[in-house]
């Protein structure tokens, strides 16, 4: 028999769209309408095939000799004679069946809807099958899997990589759970997983360890392992690994009470727990708690690969250490507070979210809420801002409204902060509204006001030790994709911070 094709077939379980299958004398090839991806299997690897009902037609599943296999989805229910047929004549002699070649057959499907059954590996995949009996719900090919945990004892969490090719309305499956009451059972079945789902992409040996880091979102207590291309963060409840490249920016906040510095790492695509989903984790640093850490890289790697951004042992702060580690680590870019001051001489604001009370970083092109929920606002993103209850002695609201239409209310803001606040978002040249005064209405200008306009000098890295200082014009900075500190500059001032153990130590509050 000559070539048989079959158009408008997809590859099941994948986002390539549809292609041509095409059967041969040598084996099988399916090539996308875009020809953009094709898959080659020769018969002498092939060792089944089996046809089911798909999701767009009919599927063929062809089992590979190594445990793997490929799957066609779209085909037509007359296409079952035409290949079985065709299979039978061209394929002798191949398969695992004494020489007598492969067979299509039809395969065992359950499909009554039931969501239990029984679990387990074989070859490359997860198979789930009806408790009593063999017949099939789906299958999960390991290689698609790229991590693997027990969030409890009797409970296997899986989740699968990304395809980056996907469009922006295509759904995946990013993860799935799977209980199993009998404890052993779940145990031998993540065994199996682990061993053959490929987590390629988070090997590598540990660079630098961290214990007992203080995590606000997921809250909790975390060892953080730093490696090459991930980090790890191990819980006693859950285990996350994130990808380097799922960070799309850092941040570093010191809290207005000068013990305390926030670490947020924004993250594309969040992590989950359960239903919940975390867009930002927020590690929440004493400003005085110290480390010292020795880092798994060689000398030559230090220079090479890091450009001596990080020495061989690094010891100070521990916000201090990790946010520099991690910064060189990932590549990210670390953002700071830096023009903005409030009028206590702070880096936030305190003030509320809907009903959650928080504090809000002015930084030089976003807005950034913590802690519940994080919320990053960038200026360019929003349409205006409406001061509101002015007419209140003591506080004001602002509300935020961006080009997608929504409003963000932050509330209870002292009033104190309002010139400061004003000044700041009026440099930034953000449409405002709301509010009567004007920059000639206000009367002589405030000694803050003043002292803003006389301090001219460079922006700093934060350093939650040293006085703040007064607001200062730079609107050539900016904290995200626009111009920043260059890293040997912020390295070289992170190194002078540590040189004095006095100066680091944060100033006392007065008692009143």
């Amino acid at each position: 028999m000559g070539v048989q094709k079959f158009g408008g077939v997809l590859l099941a379980g994948q986002s390539s769209g549809t292609g041509t299958l095409m059967l041969g004398n040598t084996g099988l090839n399916w090539k996308s309408r875009e020809g953009t991806r094709a898959v080659d299997v020769v018969k002498e690897e092939i060792g089944s095939l089996e046809w089911f009902r798909g999701m767009q037609g009919y599927l063929l599943r062809c089992k590979l000799r190594g445990g793997a296999s490929v799957k066609f989805d779209g085909l037509k229910e007359v296409d079952f004679s035409t290949v079985r047929d065709f299979v039978a004549e061209s394929w002798k002699g191949t398969g695992g069946d004494g020489g007598r070649g492969v067979e299509l057959v039809m395969g065992k499907q359950l499909t009554s809807g039931w969501s239990w059954g029984r679990a387990q590996t074989v070859g490359a995949e997860m198979l789930m099958q009806e408790k009593e009996g063999n017949r099939e719900m789906f299958e999960i090919p390991l290689g698609d899997v790229s991590q693997v945990s027990m969030p409890s004892r009797n409970e296997v969490a899986l989740e699968f990589h990304v395809d980056d090719t996907m469009g922006p309305t295509d759904e995946c499956l990013v993860e799935m759970r799977i209980a199993i009451p009998d404890i052993e059972e779940a145990s031998k079945l993540y065994d199996g997983i682990k061993a053959k789902a490929d987590t390629s992409a988070f090997a590598g040996e540990s660079i630098a360890s961290f214990d007992e880091v203080p995590v606000i979102l997921p809250r909790g207590r975390y060892d953080v392992d730093l490696y090459p291309s991930h980090l790890k963060l191990h819980g006693k409840s859950a285990d996350y690994k994130i990808l380097y490249n799922s960070i799309s920016r850092l941040f570093l906040l010191p809290k207005p009470d000068e013990v305390h510095v926030d670490f947020v790492m924004s993250l594309d695509p969040p992590i989950r727990q359960g239903n919940t989903m975390y867009p930002h984790l927020i590690f929440h640093f004493l400003n005085e708690t110290a480390v010292e850490t020795v880092l798994k890289l060689s000398e030559s790697d230090l220079k090479t690969k890091y450009d001596d951004k990080i020495h061989k042992r690094e010891e100070g702060e521990l916000w201090k250490v990790f946010s520099k580690v991690t910064r060189t680590l990932t590549g990210k870019p670390l953002h700071v507070p830096k023009t903005f001051s409030s009028a206590h001489g702070q880096r936030a604001v305190r003030t509320a979210l809907g009903a959650n009370d928080g504090h809000i970083f002015l930084l030089e092109s976003s807005f950034f809420f913590v802690v519940k929920p994080p919320t990053y606002i960038r200026f360019d993103d929003i349409e205006e801002i409406e001061f509101k209850r002015m007419d209140m002695e003591k506080r004001f609201d602002m509300a935020v409204t961006t080009l997608s239409g929504n409003t963000f209310l932050f509330s209870n803001i002292d009033k104190v902060e309002f010139d400061n606040i004003h000044k700041f978002l009026k440099s930034k040249k953000i449409p405002l509204s709301g509010t009567r005064e004007g920059p000639d209405s206000r009367g002589p200008p405030t000694q803050l006001e003043v002292d803003m306009d006389e301090d001219s000098s460079e922006d700093e890295d934060f350093d939650p030790s040293k006085p703040q200082p007064k607001n200062a014009r730079n609107e050539e900075d900016d904290d995200d994709g626009e111009p920043e500190p260059d890293d040997d500059e912020l390295d070289a001032e992170m190194e002078e911070e540590v040189a004095s153990e006095e100066e680091l130590k944060p100033k006392k509050k007065k008692k009143k």
